[in-house]
């Protein structure tokens, strides 16, 4: 993806080692704790849209035979290795969440293994110590597989942990559902955010909302453009 910087082939990938493994968890664990150092209120846990958690996860990038590998359980070992050292590096008084998807950056139509699958994975990352879970789709109420619930609302029914829910919710009547059918505690946005950072006051105030213009990525998808798109589009004079 240019506007990450990307450019050329990508490279052929190779199988991590036990040591690139523990390096990995490790560097979570820092992460946090310098975010808790540094202030924040909380970290996430980026388990979604195709990185490194998420390419664990799935089982048609997963060709592992080790422990990290073949059935559900261990795909899901990597993530709760990262779990257990994040809350071991900040302690009980810290938030941690846990960001999961089916989709990713680059392959939109990737699903789970169906619900079965889901739920285990929710079950999993509910019964750690975990504050919460917040699951992406592209459009967030839509059945997590071809009909049945949607993906949020299986992280509801099996995770135990308050759930957000993310994906096209700029639209407020959505967003409003999906919270009062029960199936997500908080909805965020991502699109929506970019196109108007003022987006609970215009929906407050009824005011009309603008739509997510893909140019605010472009040439480069960083706060130097985001900031130059605002002053062309959003600020007066």
């Amino acid at each position: 993806m240019t506007f990450y910087r990307g450019a050329g082939d990508y490279a052929i990938p190779a199988a991590m080692t036990q040591h690139d493994i523990d390096t990995a968890v490790a560097g979570f664990a820092q992460a946090a704790a310098r975010a808790r150092d540094a202030g924040f209120d909380g970290v996430e846990i980026h388990g979604a849209n195709g990185y490194l958690l998420d390419q664990f996860l799935s089982e048609d990038i997963n060709l592992r035979d080790d422990r990290y590998g073949g059935g559900i359980d261990g795909r899901l070992r990597l993530l709760v290795e990262v779990i257990d050292a994040v809350r071991a590096a900040v302690g009980d008084g810290f938030v941690v969440g846990v960001r999961l998807s089916q989709a990713k950056v680059n392959d939109f139509t990737h699903r789970w293994g169906g619900e079965d699958e889901a739920a285990t994975i929710f079950r999993t990352v509910g019964g750690w110590d975990v504050d919460y879970v917040h699951v992406t789709e592209y459009e967030a109420w839509k059945p997590a597989f071809e009909t049945g619930p949607s993906l949020a609302a299986l992280a509801k029914r099996h995770g135990g942990k308050p759930v957000i829910a993310n994906g096209s919710l700029h639209d407020a009547a959505q967003a409003m559902g999906m919270v009062e059918r029960g199936e997500a505690d908080l909805v965020s946005l991502g699109r929506g955010a970019l196109a108007q950072v003022d987006w609970p006051q215009r929906v407050r105030t009824g005011a009309r909302l603008a739509s997510f213009d893909p140019a605010i990525l472009s040439p480069l998808a960083d706060l130097a453009n985001a900031e130059r798109w605002r002053d062309d589009h959003l600020r007066p004079g």
